[in-house]
C-alpha cells in the first residue's frame, strides 16, 4: 500500500467517523427539542386562529358533520347488517359533531387542556409527582390501602 492510499483512507475514515458523530448527536438531540415547557401566558388560540376557524374552519366542519349524518342515514341499513352499527355512528355521526364543540381558533390539544382544567366536584386530583397525577372520580368506590 502506498502512502497516497493510506492517507486517502484515513481521511475517508475520518469524514465517516465526523459524519455518524454528527449524526449520532442530531438524533439525540431531538427529545430534548421536543420537551419545551409551554409558556401559559402566550397559550391558546390567536385573533388570526380564531377569524379563520369562524370565516373557514367551523363553517366546513358544519358542512362535514351534515355530510356525514347524511352518510350514516344512508349507511344505516348496510352497517346494521354488518353489524358495525356503532362504529358508523361514532365516526360519521358523533365525531364530526363533538369537533363542533371545539373552542373558537383551538388545537386539538389547547381544547383538551382547557377542558381538563374546569373543574368537577366529583374528582379528586392528587398530585403525585411533578407533572403526575391520579384523578379519582368520587361517585366510584376506592379502597386505599397502606
Amino acid at each position: 500500500m502506498t502512502v497516497k492510499a493510506k492517507n486517502q483512507r484515513t481521511v475517508k475514515q475520518k469524514a465517516f467517523t465526523i459524519a455518524a458523530s454528527l449524526s449520532l448527536m442530531a438524533a439525540t438531540m431531538q427529545p430534548a427539542l421536543a420537551a419545551i415547557e409551554i409558556d401559559e401566558t402566550d397559550f391558546g388560540p390567536s385573533y388570526e386562529t380564531m377569524v379563520v376557524d369562524t370565516v373557514v374552519g367551523k363553517p366546513l366542519q358544519l358542512v362535514s358533520a351534515v355530510a356525514g349524518t347524511a352518510a350514516y342515514l344512508v349507511s344505516l341499513p348496510f352497517s346494521l347488517i354488518g353489524g358495525n352499527a356503532d362504529q358508523a355512528q361514532q365516526k360519521l355521526f358523533v365525531e364530526p359533531w363533538d369537533a363542533m364543540g371545539r373552542c373558537l381558533g383551538c388545537t386539538v390539544a389547547e381544547d383538551n387542556y382547557y377542558k381538563s382544567q374546569v373543574t368537577n366536584d366529583n374528582v379528586v386530583r392528587i398530585v403525585v409527582d411533578q407533572p403526575s397525577e391520579i384523578l379519582i372520580n368520587t361517585n366510584d368506590y376506592v379502597v386505599v390501602t397502606p
